[in-house]
């Protein structure tokens, strides 16, 4: 517990009242001095009875590098107070966390913007509370933290980068596709060539052929790796070449440090969860994949088979936007901020 300026000014007044009826008699004393202490008396004890309140934080949406929202505080206390409040907030998430309010009766809002991918933990939220006088402050902490997770960038891959991907899946179909299963609705990604027509025609909707022996849902596995410290490069690396896997209908076995994850196209989100979390190091498990990212001290390198390219050259334009529901928007995303390790990220 500290005295404010104005606390500090009442000690003074009172010090001098009380030469004054060391001086004059008691009535000076009882006119000044008794009100001084009083009131510093009742800052105290107001002070202290002032407990930690509950706090309810509401976050953003998930969202990218770059895009901002609004985070809302609410407190519950039986016994509202003034004070200043302070939410913590970490070097990845930018925003100014400060308000003065009426703790209990009123929510307090601030805006923050997203620096960088990743995990972030919001808050704890401090209190500066102040008496009613304004005569002495108090310092009261809570524990209560959100986490907050921002997806790595995701680029939009160039024409031919995106027939190289979907090529890679094709040489891998099998051809042994004698034995006839059933007829299922076409779904985006499926060859013309197994459209059957004539059924096509009778249900007014497009109808394919489906063999027991047809591998085309089998997944393309992707693998991502990364030097300490670029992890962030992988992550926007990896997130570009899934995802655009995906919108082409292509099953993926994602493949990273972390752990393995089988995503359908139905899987984006969860594909950008996976990636806003992941760390450095090598695939989880030994495999031939038939796509490998490595992010590198030299660069960030995609392998395409036996073919290996800086991601730089298969992407264009700016970052591409991702809706909740894993869709890609045209709307491009501001240049990189800079990495846990001071480097930037993937650059178009």
């Amino acid at each position: 517990m500290k005295l404010t300026r104005r606390g500090w000014t009442v000690v003074g007044v009172g010090v001098l009242g009380t030469a004054m009826a060391a001086a004059f008699g008691a009535r000076a004393l009882n006119a000044v001095v008794f009100p001084c202490v009083v009131a510093l008396v009742a800052a105290v004890v107001q002070l202290r009875r002032i407990d930690p309140p509950a706090v309810d934080r509401t976050l953003p949406k998930r969202g990218f590098p770059g895009e901002s929202g609004t985070v809302t505080l609410r407190f519950d206390t039986d016994s509202p107070f003034t004070a200043s409040v302070r939410d913590a907030l970490p070097p990845g998430v930018a925003g100014d966390p400060r308000a003065e309010t009426t703790v209990g009766r009123e929510a307090v809002s601030y805006e923050v913007t997203y620096r960088r991918r990743g995990r972030h933990t919001i808050g704890p939220a401090s209190f500066v509370a102040r008496d009613v006088l304004g005569l002495a402050t108090r310092r009261v902490a809570t524990a209560t933290t959100d986490e907050l997770l921002v997806y790595p960038r995701v680029y939009d891959l160039s024409s031919r980068a995106r027939r190289d991907l979907v090529a890679l899946h094709d040489t891998g179909e099998s051809h042994d596709r004698d034995e006839f299963d059933r007829l299922r609705q076409y779904v985006r990604g499926d060859s013309l060539r197994d459209i059957h027509w004539k059924s096509s025609a009778k249900r007014e909707d497009l109808v394919v052929k489906e063999f027991a022996a047809d591998n085309r849902s089998q997944a393309l596995s992707v693998s991502l790796s990364a030097d300490r410290g670029r992890a962030d490069e992988m992550a926007e690396a990896g997130a570009t070449v899934v995802l655009a896997l995906l919108r082409a209908g292509v099953p993926v076995t994602l493949v990273t440090p972390d752990g393995e994850h089988s995503v359908t196209p139905g899987d984006r989100e969860r594909v950008l969860t996976a990636l806003a979390r992941v760390g450095h190091g090598d695939p989880a498990t030994e495999s031939d994949p038939a796509a490998a990212v490595r992010a590198a001290r030299g660069g960030t390198v995609v392998h395409l088979g036996r073919t290996a390219v800086p991601v730089e050259n298969l992407i264009e334009g700016r970052p591409e936007r991702v809706d909740s529901a894993g869709g890609a928007t045209d709307e491009g995303d501001p240049a990189h901020a800079a990495g846990d390790d001071g480097t930037q990220g993937v650059t178009a």
